[in-house]
């Protein structure tokens, strides 16, 4: 079996995989993706906030993102703790207003840059097979590929699965089965609205933004087992449900129904205090190793700062060097810590509902940090 000896392996070609390897440009690293190919078409996850200027900066990146069809956050406007609407303008936040990204053409750069570069992405990597070596490197065989890859360094930036995290023993967990339904809806010329309108009801919330490319999404959060949930995965049904809060029928009323997706949306976390359980030279990014909810908008920001975070344990020798790592685990940590503290201040906002199950549910702590 031939050898490919490697700096870094990362599995995950996401936003956080593809940073992490645009900022290794002095080293050798694979990329290993189990879709066939790049992600094509529209994807939800639009939010940007302004102080990833300075990591978009670091990437070396800024100037042409900001060159690039995103539009500047406008206000939000909020029905959350009470049903007056509330009003919060973005230029108020201390980083900047932040940006609601073209999502495709965002990680198209992330991609380019990773590439041009000097990394190396291997698309359609489903089934492997890992271990760590006497030599104290990880080793990687593809399924069905006669080449094994050597590395010191192995990074999970898999998403919400962490797949090799999991893989590698680590526990996982995921407690929140909140899922996301959401249509990118085709809007009048007329429509010039750049804020972003929050609502919650009595099974979840809701929130809608125009993008650049002439669509608005319309995005609902509610439990996995609602009861009216596969009902409202008909286009029609979603759009007349929301238009029944004036605060997005404001926004709506000219839209016609598109295509509903599905997709998970709950808080999910890795185990991060036994991180170095795995072995020397583990590290996980991104979703990988703390998933954030929807309402954060925080998730985007969390791929670059970790990979951004990773690279530093990297460039200090993690996988030879304790005090990295553990400056790598503490940094995650605290993230984690400071998320998930904030996150049930949030849902514990809308009192009016707080019997009801999904918000009763999210008053509890979604995910305990386990005990160093």
């Amino acid at each position: 079996m031939e050898t490919c000896c490697w700096d870094v392996i990362i599995l995950g070609a996401g936003p956080a995989g593809l940073a992490l390897a645009a900022r290794l440009a002095s080293r050798k690293v694979l990329l290993l993706e189990r879709q066939w190919a790049p992600a094509a078409g529209m994807r939800i996850g639009e939010s940007l906030p302004g102080a990833a200027r300075v990591l978009l900066q670091r990437l070396g990146l800024l100037e042409e993102f900001l060159g690039g069809d995103h539009l500047e956050r406008g206000a939000s406007i909020a029905i959350w703790d009470s049903n007056a609407p509330v009003w919060r303008d973005s230029l108020r936040d201390p980083s900047g207003p932040g940006w609601v990204i073209d999502r495709r053409q965002f990680e198209q750069m992330l991609l380019n840059a990773a590439t041009q570069r000097g990394a190396q992405i291997q698309y359609g990597c489903r089934d492997f097979q890992v271990s760590r070596g006497a030599d104290d490197r990880w080793t990687l065989a593809l399924d069905g590929d006669s080449t094994r890859h050597v590395a010191p360094v192995i990074v999970d930036a898999s998403g919400r699965s962490a797949s090799l995290a999991r893989r590698l023993g680590l526990n996982h967990i995921r407690q929140d089965a909140q899922v996301c339904l959401h249509s990118f809806l085709m809007v009048p010329a007329s429509d010039e609205d750049t804020t972003t309108r929050l609502v919650a009801d009595e099974d979840g919330w809701w929130y809608s933004v125009r993008l650049a490319n002439g669509r608005r999404v319309l995005a609902y959060h509610l439990d996995a087992k609602h009861p009216e949930r596969i009902a409202l995965q008909q286009p029609e049904a979603l759009l007349n449900w929301a238009r029944r809060y004036p605060l997005l029928a404001d926004v709506l009323a000219q839209v016609q129904p598109a295509e509903i997706h599905c997709r998970p949306a709950g808080t999910a976390l890795l185990d991060i205090v036994n991180l170095d359980k795995a072995g020397p030279g583990f590290l996980a990014i991104g979703d990988a190793a703390i998933t954030f909810d929807p309402i954060s908008s925080q998730g985007l920001f969390h791929s670059l700062a970790s990979a951004e975070s990773a690279a530093t344990a990297i460039n200090a020798g993690c996988w030879h060097n304790p005090h990295a790592a553990q400056s790598f685990k503490q940094e995650l940590l605290a993230v984690a810590s400071h998320y998930l503290a904030k996150l049930r201040l949030t849902y514990q906002g809308p009192e009016r509902f707080a019997e009801a199950p999904f918000w009763a549910d999210r008053t509890m702590p979604l995910c305990r940090l386990p005990e160093a």
